[in-house]
């Protein structure tokens, strides 16, 4: 791309979507200052030759995008077409007037975001080593709204600990506070349509809520025990659902419980509520989203006389048609914080999306485990509050927009990886076993 029609664009995002009565100046907290405009560059990531990077930077510049004190371009490939245009490529050593001169010079920004994440070898699980900075070279001298480096526990806290932390910074905003979408999304929150049918628990059947799974748990058994749907202690007008976790299932597995599926759309944002109330049991929210994908694998029918007890064959889930399963392929994490033994009100954003599938449908799971005891849902509401940019997006059948990599060439590497490391350690046994051997006093 024209490095002048991506500066344009910048631009014309600045001074179409925002004016200066938008927000706030980032960098001196004025009330009347124009937003300033932010870059999100792909983070470096050697350990897939850029892929997870170059997801990473997709996941800031959508979070950007939803902001109203920052201006960003309009899509994250003007960023990618004019670093490679320009030969730009920016990493946790790149030196910050190398960085200034990108971010003032070629995108005539003021701040930029750029870092790495390195998945940490020899551990289980998504572990990463990340780095994240965000600097405001607006003045005379480099200033640092953000830098952080640290190693993740899971993959959930990129986004939902470090970027929200930096986008707090960033939009002067107090930590945990929800970003301002704009009245169109706080009118859709007050008057749209909620899609999780019966998120109230007031309608229901033989133990059922209405818009739930008639089974939960990890065991899927039927409600009654884990997982039970009946009225509030010292409310018996309103109806709730309670999980309860003796010890050993909360030290373990925790209980969790499905509600039935409903329709997303790709790109959009959604606020998720819930009231919650827990005596002990740590309690979280998981929004799951699905795309249908070609299996060779179908649907196990229930057996007859048994409504809801499904079991899936390996490689299906949900109800898809035969040659077609449904994957999932966006999860949010919602992390319910708050005092023990009162109703709580948990609210947050989410964009279902994938940079290979397009999300379709959504599904609530709802969460306890760590300690033992009782945890309580009520009042489940998702709503769309900003449509999607294009409900008719053609999505690119990779990976990601910065990789060529197909699935089945990535679960191909996966098997090899899964190989060679079962033959160290075979190797490493074997090795272990004749030194052994060695060491031990002849005639033993």
């Amino acid at each position: 791309m024209n490095v002048l029609l991506c500066l344009g664009r910048v631009l014309a995002v600045a001074l179409g979507s925002c004016g200066a009565a938008l927000g706030a100046d980032v960098s001196s907290g004025s009330q009347n200052a124009a937003p300033k405009v932010v870059i999100p560059f792909d983070f470096e990531s050697k350990w897939d030759q850029g892929r997870y990077g170059a997801m990473v930077g997709e996941m800031i510049w959508k979070k950007l995008s939803q902001e109203k004190r920052v201006v960003t371009t309009e899509s994250m490939l003007e960023v990618r077409d004019l670093c490679s245009a320009n030969g730009i490529r920016l990493g946790p050593q790149t030196p910050l007037d190398k960085v200034r001169q990108v971010v003032r010079k070629d995108f005539d920004a003021q701040v930029g975001i750029w870092g790495a994440i390195e998945r940490v070898p020899g551990t289980e699980g998504e572990v990463y080593d990340l780095v994240l900075k965000c600097y405001d070279f607006s003045g005379d001298s480099p200033r640092a709204i953000y830098e952080k480096s640290a190693r993740t526990n899971s993959v959930s806290e990129v986004p939902h600990r470090y970027v929200r932390e930096m986008l707090d910074r960033l939009c002067d905003r107090q930590p945990g506070a929800t970003p301002d979408l704009g009245p169109a999304a706080d009118e859709r929150w007050k008057t749209g349509p909620n899609l999780v049918t019966g998120g109230d628990f007031e309608q229901g059947d033989r133990g059922v809520p209405v818009g739930w799974e008639p089974r939960g748990g990890q065991q899927r058994e039927p409600l009654g025990n884990l997982v039970r749907w009946l009225p509030e202690v010292g409310n018996e007008r309103n109806h709730v659902v309670r999980l309860t976790l003796p010890r050993a299932v909360a030290e373990a597995e925790g209980v969790m419980y499905y509600s039935k599926e409903f329709p997303i759309h790709d790109g959009a944002t959604y606020r998720f509520q819930c009231r919650w109330r827990s005596n002990g049991p740590s309690p979280k929210v998981f929004i799951k989203a699905y795309d249908e994908i070609a299996t060779e694998y179908r649907r196990q029918r229930p057996a007859a006389g048994k409504p809801g007890d499904e079991r899936i064959a390996p490689g299906g889930s949900m109800n898809a048609p035969s040659g077609a399963d449904r994957r999932e392929v966006y999860r949010s994490q919602q992390n319910l914080k708050g005092p023990n033994q009162r109703w709580n009100v948990h609210t947050q954003e989410f964009t279902p999306k994938h940079t290979r599938y397009s999300p379709k449908w959504g599904r609530v799971m709802l969460y306890g485990y760590l300690n033992e005891g009782v945890v309580e849902f009520d009042d489940v509401v998702i709503k769309e509050i900003v449509p999607a940019v294009s409900e008719n997006l053609v999505r690119d059948k990779r990976h990601s927009q910065a990789t060529k990599v197909t699935l089945e060439e990535m679960e191909e590497n996966e098997r090899r990886g899964a190989e060679v490391r079962q033959k160290l350690r075979t190797e490493r046994e074997v090795g272990e076993k004749k030194n052994a051997a060695k060491q031990r006093p002849k005639g033993k």
